[in-house]
């Protein structure tokens, strides 16, 4: 029998490759495009602020962002939970560079649900995303009460928080050992949510425990279910983390020109242009 040639088993192999089924990529979101554009300082929109039954009310909308500090994490895993509730929830199924992370959230501006948290976004790099996918805890499984294997985090504080999981391990002991360890953190987030401006019932903590820290901030409308979603750069790595607060019906918003939004607003600061890039 003659040998194969090197070249010819290398296509072969290259071939049967292209030939084998993918795994199932998660569907993204239609309204994924929003994650990003609503914390550039230019986004304006109209929204529909009526009622079922009612004619469409069109109202204007922008948001303003508010920088929380950085999440320090030092052991890979990220957990994302209700800080006064949930602290030991199992991180989320993917790993997170260490490293300290900024933290800024989305709040709504106008007349519709003024003050109120739309996203609240870690990044990881300084890649642009390209690609969202909702993302589930460690330990989710599916099972007849859950055949499609959906997860979100569950809200019963009106508070939802990044955390390292060593941090929340950390914290869960402190309040083993001492049932008023959470006053000061009600305190201080309650303080600083007072102080932001523009904001609703606003809750603001960026606090040290254990080897990382704890950064918390107020749901959209309060208690609930949120969809957590991972954002992927051109080269499939991880590059944000996003909580969707679900306060708008996306599909009804429609883009205005930059020059629509309110002057007696102040805009954030414009952030470093990303550098270009293509759906993988």
């Amino acid at each position: 029998m003659r040998p194969v040639h090197p070249l010819l088993t290398t296509l072969l192999l290259c071939a049967a490759a292209l030939g084998a089924p993918q795994p199932a990529r998660a569907a993204e979101p239609l309204h994924a495009d929003y994650f990003t554009r609503v914390f550039s300082p230019d986004f304006v929109g109209s929204a529909d602020d009526s009622l079922p039954g009612e004619q469409p009310r069109p109202v204007k909308i922008f948001f303003r962002v508010t920088d929380l500090g950085k999440l320090k994490i030092s052991s890979g895993k990220v957990t994302v939970a209700d800080p006064f509730v949930s602290t030991d929830e199992p991180p989320l199924a993917l790993d997170v560079p260490s490293g300290e992370h900024p933290v800024r959230l989305a709040v709504l501006q106008g007349s519709m649900g003024r003050g109120r948290v739309a996203f609240a976004r870690t990044e990881i790099s300084d890649r642009p995303v390209v690609r969202w996918e909702a993302t589930k805890s460690i330990d989710m499984q599916r099972d007849a009460e859950n055949p499609g294997g959906t997860w979100g985090v569950s809200v019963d504080s009106g508070v939802a928080a990044f955390f390292d999981q060593a941090a929340g391990i950390a914290a869960s002991a402190a309040v083993a050992a001492d049932e008023t360890f959470f006053d000061s953190w009600l305190e201080r987030g309650q303080n600083a949510g007072y102080k932001d401006k523009g904001a609703s019932g606003a809750f603001r903590l960026a606090a040290d425990v254990g080897p990382g820290n704890v950064v918390a901030f107020d749901t959209g409308w309060g208690e609930g279910t949120y969809t957590v979603y991972a954002g992927y750069d051109a080269s499939r790595a991880l590059a944000a983390l996003l909580i969707d607060f679900d306060i708008l019906d996306w599909s009804k918003v429609t883009d205005l020109p930059p020059t629509e939004r309110p002057r007696d607003e102040p805009a954030p600061p414009p952030a470093p242009a990303p550098e270009a890039a293509t759906a993988p």
